[in-house]
């Protein structure tokens, strides 16, 4: 996707992050000034004292050009989710710490959205996987994400057994605490905590992380962009749940398979021109280099 000036933008909030409100009217103002013609999700519009204004984010995915989120990787995820496919990129921009998909600052919002009404910016498109859970052999649910799809255990610390396959080839059976299916742009998510290896986000794979293996021989495994994984419960103990980028959550039963596989839709998000993503990394994960 190019980047083009937009016409239409979309404007998403997390009213309840820090200045939430005062960076959306300095937004606002901005938008006004620059004649762009301005569509408000729920709480954007009570934010801005405009009830009457809201939209739903599937609305506003239709008719937008582009989309800008004021809140914190949350926020995306949950707009990316909400947007239903739209091919609108998003701008992020972080209220709170610095994140990995909200590629701008909040002191940095108004030099950062004159650019890209001005079509000077970057846009960098994701992977997305299709989670499908399947129970006595019928199709129950299916859902995208941007980052992870978790199978993992509910309050009591019971121990679960999967066995897992790709394209139809038996992996192995693990017992653990539960098993994680990430993109590389949800690399540096849950995956990262559990074990799992960092990818550039750009990059095309899924990568299979169990939580808290009892075998240590149990590792993270990146299979092809174009693979189908199936996790199946052998058995489980306690509650067991299927949750997707931390939005959707799904009981699952003993029996219950999960089919992981790239999704046909991707995700567009907007990166200023001198955003770099290793730098965030560095940050993020306090990368100063070895004291010799």
């Amino acid at each position: 996707m190019k980047p083009h000036i937009p016409k239409t933008v979309g404007v998403a909030v997390h009213a309840g992050k820090p200045h939430s409100r005062d960076r959306l009217l300095e937004l606002l103002g901005l938008l006004h000034k620059s004649k762009v013609d301005v569509l408000l999700d729920q709480e954007a519009a009570t934010l801005a004292a405009r009830p009457d204004a809201a939209c739903t984010l599937k609305e506003i995915g239709k008719a937008a050009d582009l989309v800008i989120v004021l809140g914190g990787d949350g926020t995306i995820l949950r707009a990316a989710r909400e947007l239903e496919g739209s091919t609108a990129p998003i701008l992020g921009v972080n209220l709170g710490h610095l994140g990995f998909l909200t590629s701008v600052r909040s002191d940095k919002l108004i030099s950062a959205v004159r650019e890209v009404l001005r079509a000077e910016y970057q846009v960098s498109e994701r992977q997305t996987l299709q989670a499908t859970l399947v129970r006595t052999g019928r199709r129950k649910e299916a859902h995208r994400a941007l980052n992870d799809v978790v199978v993992s255990r509910g309050a009591f610390s019971r121990i679960v057994r999967l066995r897992l396959a790709v394209d139809g080839e038996l992996l192995t059976e693990y017992v653990c605490d539960g098993m994680i299916f990430a993109t590389a742009t949800g690399s540096t998510a849950y995956s990262l905590s559990a074990g799992g290896p960092i990818m550039v986000p750009t990059a095309r794979a899924l990568i299979i992380t169990p939580i808290c293996p009892h075998a240590l021989s149990n590792r993270s495994v990146i299979a092809g962009e174009n693979s189908v994984v199936r996790c199946q419960v052998m058995s489980a103990a306690s509650e067991l749940l299927l949750t997707v980028d931390g939005q959707v959550q799904l009981q699952m039963e003993v029996g219950d398979e999960v089919e992981v596989r790239q999704s046909s839709r991707t995700v567009h998000l907007i990166t200023p021109k001198d955003h770099s993503y290793f730098e965030v990394l560095r940050e993020k994960l306090k990368w100063s280099g070895a004291n010799v």
